[in-house]
C-alpha cells in the first residue's frame, strides 16, 4: 500500500539556494527513516512536491507541512492511495531548483507553477465567496 500526495505552496519568506538545499538535505534524511521518497521544486517562491511512501507515514508528514512556517497558501492538488508503483523510487528527497539554472528549457515548468498557484489562489477566494453564500443562504433560511 503506498499514498501520494503532490501539492504546491508559496514560500512564506525567500529562500536562498543554500536554504532550499539544506530543506532538501533534511528532508531526505528524515524521508529515509520513513520509507519516503520524492520529489521538491522550487522557482519563483513557489514549491510544488510530491511525497509518497506509507500512507501512515505520509499523512504524518502532510501534517506537518501544514504547520511549516516556511510554507503559505499550501494547496493539496491530488491524493492517491493503493497499490502503485513509486514515481520516485531512488530519490528520498530530490530537489530540483529551477531558480538556479536559467536553462531556457526551465521556462515552461516556471510558467507552469506559476500559472497553478494563480489557479490555487483563485479557487481559494472562489471557495470563500461560497462559504459567504451559503451561510448567507442559511441565516436567511432561519
Amino acid at each position: 500500500m503506498l499514498k501520494r500526495i503532490k501539492y504546491i505552496s508559496r514560500f512564506a519568506k525567500q529562500l536562498s539556494t543554500p536554504e532550499i538545499d539544506e530543506l532538501a538535505k533534511i528532508a531526505g534524511e528524515n524521508n529515509s527513516k520513513k520509507d519516503i521518497t520524492g520529489a521538491l521544486m522550487a522557482s519563483g517562491g513557489i514549491f510544488f512536491q510530491v511525497i509518497e511512501g506509507p500512507p501512515e507515514a505520509i499523512d504524518s508528514l502532510w501534517s506537518s507541512l501544514l504547520k511549516d512556517p516556511r510554507h503559505k497558501d499550501i494547496l493539496l492538488l491530488k491524493s492517491e492511495e493503493g497499490e502503485m508503483e513509486r514515481l520516485f523510487p531512488e530519490w528520498r528527497m530530490k530537489k530540483i531548483d529551477l531558480d538556479r539554472n536559467s536553462d531556457i528549457r526551465n521556462e515552461p515548468l516556471k510558467a507552469m507553477l506559476q500559472t497553478v498557484l494563480r489557479q490555487s489562489l483563485m479557487i481559494y477566494e472562489l471557495t470563500a465567496v461560497l462559504e459567504r453564500a451559503a451561510w448567507a443562504e442559511m441565516v436567511e433560511a432561519n
